[in-house]
């Protein structure tokens, strides 16, 4: 049944509405003397649950407040430590920069260091090792080597060679110091007469195949060089 003051859907049968009281008789006139204000008992059983919980709301709103100060204060905290490690690297870059500018002023103040500068330099080293001076100094202490060590020119890897070093060798024996330069790095040797020859001497290992071997890599200019000198000599004979 349904009530004509609320539209609630009672029961049938039910003399009065279970939620304004107001009687269920089909018949009823609003004229009538009806207390349609008694007592919802049915309100009392179930609250409104819309009734606002101010309490609760407070709560989190103070809770709320409280994780934000916290994510501020650590935030502040890690920006500190963040702030000291750039601190430092600028510290320790100033520190670099300065001694790499003493360092440059020193080379242009201190004589001696500039000295020794220019002379590890690779120009410097390539214009002293051909050097009169450095060049008669080698021949004449590795005049016993050739003799002591079976070397044909003991210095072809040092200085490069001129006419009077090569003097009263015969073609064979050029043969042999051109080749003895490549012994010294320890290539191996296709000729017979060669693995014979350097096989024979002490100080000579092969290890390198001739086909591993690359004289670009592992000669120097001088020993290139001296090698194309030699060779130049030796066919000529």
């Amino acid at each position: 049944m349904i009530c004509k003051r609320c539209n609630h859907i009672n029961n049938d049968g039910a003399k009065f509405c279970i939620k304004c009281g107001a009687p269920m008789d089909e018949n009823y006139s609003q004229s009538q003397n009806i207390n349609y204000n008694q007592p919802n008992y049915n309100d009392y059983r179930y609250p409104n649950n819309n009734q606002t919980d101010w309490a609760q709301i407070i709560k989190i709103i103070i809770g709320t407040l409280v994780v934000v100060a916290v994510i501020v204060l650590l935030g502040k905290q890690f920006m500190g430590n963040d702030n000291s490690d750039v601190a430092t690297q600028s510290e320790q870059a100033a520190s670099s920069s300065n001694q790499q500018s003493q360092d440059s002023s020193q080379s242009n103040t201190d004589p001696a260091y500039n000295e020794y500068n220019n002379y590890t330099s690779k120009n410097e080293y390539n214009s002293y090792t051909n050097n009169n001076e450095y060049n008669s100094y080698t021949r004449n202490n590795s005049s016993s080597s050739n003799k002591t060590g079976g070397y044909i020119i003991s210095y072809s890897s040092d200085v490069l060679l001129t006419s009077s070093d090569i003097q009263g060798l015969s073609k064979q024996q050029l043969r042999y110091a051109r080749n003895e330069i490549y012994a010294r790095h320890g290539r191996k040797f296709q000729s017979q007469d060669l693995r014979n020859y350097f096989n024979s001497k002490s100080w000579y290992q092969g290890v390198i195949e001739p086909s591993n071997f690359n004289d670009k890599t592992m000669l120097t200019n001088i020993e290139i060089k001296n090698i194309q000198f030699l060779k130049s000599v030796e066919d000529s004979m």
